[in-house]
């Protein structure tokens, strides 16, 4: 990531207030909004965050990491499939979900402590820092930047009208509908992240739409919880950005856990009646019906773009659509930047949308103080898909990295492999390593593994810093934890790992 400096509120505090310049106004309520005004409150005269739709906050901590993960984790105790070690003489004992209200009312209420600890009260520690709940949209009075104020996309008149030096929009995403089920979507009830993980009663079957991440976790969640789960994906396997071996060795482990997993199934109607829904699609030339009590869509994401500018600020015309930008997040009109889901091509992670709304305040502000303008830095986004086993990864996989002329190879090590692993008694998945062969240099990993989350960070800052496979091999790994993998999938370049003894060299 780039080098971005850091400031607290203290910081902001003790600056003098005459000596900060310049108002900056954010448009939207996220991590990236939050992490701007954070970034700029030392430096901005005043700083205005200005959100309408999801709660302060924005998508993680209210409908997206927090409370998905809270049910994940309540998903593994509560799971008869959650792998408990087949050690002998013990009896693996699970308790299932015996009140789904109780716990979706304990998830809610994480959120909201979360909401008020992490915003609210981070932001009223900031004195130049106002937040307003509206929708703004850009326009220009005579040569000076103004963003008006409005409660609805439908108000005519503003109610306030906020002159701004520099301007960030952190507007964010929201689902993307099918265009061709649009019509059947109108008609029906249905579920997506920002309303199915505080459903107050389990859905007792569900049909999940979509092979992504979102679909993936929620997919594997709502069955470990006692619903019976069907996945729906048009392409021919699910996770299909990622090389197949990890996704065609999930699906294998989510058909073990009884989740019905289809592929290469193009959806052509949805419609509801008294039992839930039906699902109708083809399977090659073969039609195919799908019925559940619940469906949930999770088909991809749209930036929100519109209704937020007069000015002809630069879009994509992808189906994720998004701001242009350059590498220091400037969009097409010099005041106004971007950052966060709303930008073209971000990661779209909560801490690459920090990261870029930081960078985004101090390059704005720094326009107005001649200060060079930095780069955002991508090469080295660490990704967690947090499903069971989790899959992880950093920088370029083996495609990728020879598609970017490098002569790359890799190395693979079963977890059958890591005594870590057989001790525990899940070996399920495995991590690979991908070097450039002409300096030894790692350029990017894979991990399908339980604690794959866990594992991902040491291969970044391999990645990061262009440590060589040998350097790898040759760093002392406490015996018997899951990261000593990296340090076996590293000598397996130059090795065979089954012919080593317990704490290889």
């Amino acid at each position: 990531m780039a080098s971005v400096e850091r400031y607290s509120s203290s910081d902001s505090s003790r600056r003098n207030a005459s000596s900060r310049s310049g108002r900056l106004v954010i448009i939207g309520g996220g991590s990236a909004a939050f992490a701007a005004a954070i970034a700029a409150a030392p430096e901005a005269a005043s700083i205005t965050i200005l959100n309408k739709g999801l709660p302060m906050g924005g998508c993680c901590v209210n409908v997206g990491c927090v409370p998905s993960k809270f049910l994940i984790q309540a998903a593994h105790v509560a799971s008869p499939h959650n792998n408990a070690p087949p050690f002998h003489g013990i009896r693996n004992v699970t308790d299932r979900v015996t009140d789904f209200t109780a716990l979706t009312a304990q998830n809610r209420a994480l959120v909201d402590g979360l909401r008020q600890e992490k915003y609210a009260n981070v932001i009223a520690n900031l004195d130049n820092v106002k937040y307003i709940e509206g929708l703004g949209k850009l326009t220009r009075n005579a040569e000076q930047l103004v963003v008006e104020v409005r409660s609805s996309h439908e108000d005519q008149i503003p109610s306030k009208t906020l002159p701004a030096d520099r301007v960030i929009l952190a507007s964010g995403v929201r689902t993307s509908l099918p265009s061709q089920l649009a019509a059947d979507l109108a008609k029906i009830e249905y579920l997506t992240n920002e309303t199915a993980y505080f459903e107050p009663k389990r859905p007792e079957s569900l049909i999940v739409l979509g092979g992504g991440y979102i679909a993936l976790e929620a997919a594997q969640m709502f069955a470990r919880l006692g619903s019976k789960v069907t996945v729906l994906q048009r392409s021919e396997y699910v996770l299909s950005s990622l090389e197949h071996d990890i996704s065609s060795d999930l699906a294998e482990h989510f058909k073990a856990e009884e989740i019905d997993v289809e592929v290469g199934v193009d959806i052509t109607s949805v419609v509801s009646d008294e039992n839930g829904v039906i699902v109708k699609g083809n399977s090659g030339t073969n039609e195919r019906t799908f019925k559940a009590s619940k469906f949930f869509l999770a088909t991809g994401r749209r930036a929100n773009t519109e209704h937020i500018s007069d000015l002809p600020i630069k879009l994509v015309s992808t189906l994720h659509g998004g701001f242009v930008v350059s590498n220091t997040l400037q969009t097409s009109i010099p005041e106004v930047y971007a950052a966060g889901d709303c930008v073209a091509n971000s990661p779209q992670y909560v801490y690459t949308a920090a990261a870029e709304g930081q960078l985004a305040a101090l390059n704005a502000l720094g326009t107005l103080c001649g200060r060079e303008p930095r780069e955002m830095d991508y090469s080295a986004v660490p990704w967690v898909v947090f499903t069971s086993p989790a899959v992880a990864g950093v920088g370029l996989d083996l495609s990728e990295a020879r598609a970017n002329g490098i002569d790359a190879d890799a190395s693979s090590l079963p977890l059958r492999l890591l005594p870590r692993a057989i001790i525990q008694q899940d070996t399920r998945g495995f991590v690979t390593l991908i070097r450039d062969k002409s300096d030894d240099r790692i350029v990017g990993a894979r991990v399908l593994a339980e604690e794959g989350g866990e594992l991902v960070m040491e291969a970044s800052l391999a990645v990061r810093y262009k440590v060589k496979a040998k350097e790898l091999a040759a760093m002392f790994h406490p015996y018997l934890t899951w990261n000593e993998a990296w340090k076996l999938a590293a000598l397996g370049f130059d090795k065979d790992v089954k012919t080593l003894s317990c704490c290889a060299t």
